[in-house]
């Protein structure tokens, strides 16, 4: 009898091993495993209609800014700087954010922009010894582009604070959008060039900030493309070949 018993656990047993690992086998040939959604690893609640960032129910907007050279600068041109900078510091009403962020460069735009304009211009002109060249431009760029680098980027948070009481976000936004002139019209002063970011550099701005690792492993936008990750932050969906964020309530 006890023979029996033993028997039929150790069938059961080889039962549950073979499951698991036909399971397992279906789950390696089928379809790519999708990540969780952003708010499983970064505190962003959602993107409003026209691009602005909702962390802790605050509306918030993220331009990056370039460097400046001061050693190319006079002492009266860096003390004029310094002036316009100061004076749009005393135009914002709500608090700001400027972090300086390191990451290691990605150039995978860089080298499909540069592969694109060279097959054109080969297809264009069909001269065997521009081709070779082309060829060979080519493969240095693609091994240059392996090399490793450190890419930093400049971002100012601006943000405001909701009032007491029970303010709209039009209203909010409306606030917002006068801070944001006020920043745009003081780094345009300065001569700094600058950008907001759209919602998919939010994201990896903000990933690169709370899981370093996690960004240089990954762009949150080469994830998109490739379907391996589900944007839910916000609400519209895939615009042809064009990948954005959901807009909306998450």
């Amino acid at each position: 009898m006890k023979i029996i018993v033993i028997a039929v656990i150790m069938v059961m047993f080889l039962a549950v091993l073979i499951t698991r690992d036909v399971r397992k086998q279906r789950g390696s040939s089928g379809k790519k495993k999708v990540s969780g959604s952003l708010q499983e690893f970064l505190p962003i609640e959602r993107f409003a209609e026209d691009g602005s960032v909702v962390v802790n129910k605050r509306f918030r907007r993220l331009i990056h800014v370039g460097d400046v050279n001061l050693y190319s600068m006079s002492v009266e041109e860096i003390q004029a700087t310094r002036d316009r900078f100061k004076e749009m510091l005393q135009r914002l009403d709500n608090p700001f954010q400027i972090s300086v962020q390191a990451r290691r460069a990605n150039y995978t735009d860089f080298v499909k922009y540069t592969e694109s304009a060279v097959d054109d211009t080969m297809n264009a002109y069909k001269n065997p010894v521009f081709n070779e060249y082309a060829k060979g431009l080519k493969q240095y760029i693609k091994e240059e582009a392996l090399k490793p680098r450190t890419a930093r980027e400049n971002i100012i948070v601006v943000g405001v604070v909701p009032r007491m009481g029970a303010e709209s976000p039009e209203a909010q936004l409306e606030r917002l959008d006068r801070e944001h002139a006020y920043v745009e019209a003081g780094l345009s002063n300065m001569g700094v060039p600058f950008q907001t970011l759209e919602p998919v550099e939010v994201i990896e701005a903000a990933q690169n900030f709370w899981n370093r690792e996690r960004a240089v492993t990954q762009r949150y936008r080469d994830a998109l493309v490739r379907r391996s990750h589900a944007p839910k932050v916000s609400g519209s969906s895939m615009i042809g070949s064009e990948v954005k964020p959901n807009v909306g309530e998450a």
